[in-house]
């Protein structure tokens, strides 16, 4: 069910963003973070499992699932800033005008975007995937390999969260930075390692509980619990909860609900990907067609919503059609990889 979870992560950081309320801004942060958690698993997963650590193989199949839907999106961005300028600067700071050489450069090269470069993002939250990509290599250099190694990031990535909270430090150093990466990335990671080893897997009652506890804690920071808390505390405390989710549903056998929900979890885990790319464009387009202009609210996320799931499965047919027959010819070339486990984590 990583699938589901994954579209559920991804529509939290849509609602933060359409909504635009000071309350909601967190659900996208605590999304992330658990789009981080995933990632290191399934990263690490894919490693060991498909890759064998083959770079060349690995770091193919990553361009190829993330570079050419981002590079369509920033084209069609394009068309709309150049169409709707004012539309487009009033709708989003980052949309003020087009990019110049050096902001298209930076747009281009995606890592540059977790930097305090340029101020035109044709793809705002782009950032989190520059950061992804750090992380990728620092998988494949060290986390992944072993159990050892994993845990030592964890420790450090830790360490780093805890400094942050003890120290107050700037919330764009906690958050928007590869270093604020580590932690959640290396949870995921070390759940994969005590699966493999057979150490821990988490109970249904468990990841039941910690689902809950999650949404709780989202929930409570900016009502029962002040932005402080938020920022500090709440925000280790979602990484624990959601990493007893993660293990509990990495453990399921294929299968499990059958094959009807299994098609319909894996559309939702392809949509997830391009519903994140797509929603500020698609809020864009009904905000000025739809709503008369009006940039932010509830009102504009539910008109937005059935936009985004049409755009979703627009681009996953494309995927299926263009994308996965080169990825799939990528997974299996050069050699073969090792055999998988009987647990089926959904390799991206």
């Amino acid at each position: 069910m990583f699938g589901s979870l994954r579209f559920l992560l991804a529509y939290l950081v849509i609602l933060s963003h359409l909504v635009g309320t000071e309350y909601v801004a967190h659900f996208g942060f605590y999304a992330v973070r658990g789009f981080f958690v995933i990632s290191g698993l399934m990263m690490t997963a894919a490693l060991n499992e498909v890759y064998g650590f083959d770079g060349v193989r690995f770091w193919t199949n990553r361009a190829l699932r993330l570079l050419p839907p981002y590079y369509f999106v920033c084209v069609l961005t394009l068309i709309a800033i150049t169409i709707a300028p004012s539309e487009a600067a009033e709708y989003l700071k980052f949309w003020h005008g087009l990019p110049d050489a050096g902001e298209l450069l930076i747009n281009l090269a995606v890592l540059p975007l977790q930097f305090p470069y340029g101020s035109i993002r044709l793809v705002p939250p782009f950032w989190s995937v520059a950061i992804e990509i750090d992380m990728y290599l620092l998988l494949y250099l060290v986390v992944s390999r072993q159990m050892g190694w994993a845990l030592i990031a964890l420790v450090a990535g830790l360490s780093f969260q805890l400094a942050c909270v003890y120290d107050a430090m700037n919330w764009t150093l906690t958050y928007f930075t590869a270093p604020s990466a580590v932690f959640p990335f290396a949870v995921g990671a070390v759940l994969y390692f005590l699966r493999q080893h057979g150490r821990w897997v988490a109970t249904p009652l468990a990841a039941g509980f910690a689902f809950a506890a999650w949404i709780a804690n989202m929930l409570a920071g900016g009502t029962v619990f002040p932005a402080s808390y938020i920022f500090g505390w709440g925000y280790l405390f979602d990484t624990i909860c959601f990493g007893v989710v993660v293990s509990y549903l990495s453990a399921l056998p294929s299968r499990q609900f059958g094959p009807l929900v299994e098609r319909i979890d894996r559309a939702f885990g392809e949509w997830s990907y391009f519903a994140f790319l797509v929603h500020w464009l698609a809020g864009l387009l009904v905000a000025g067609i739809l709503l008369n202009g009006e940039t932010r609210g509830w009102t504009l996320l539910l008109a937005v919503t059935p936009v985004v799931l049409a755009a979703s499965a627009a681009f996953a047919m494309l995927n299926r059609k263009f994308l996965e027959p080169l990825r799939n010819r990528v997974r299996r070339s050069h050699g073969r990889s090792r055999p998988a486990t009987s647990v089926a984590i959904p390799i991206g």
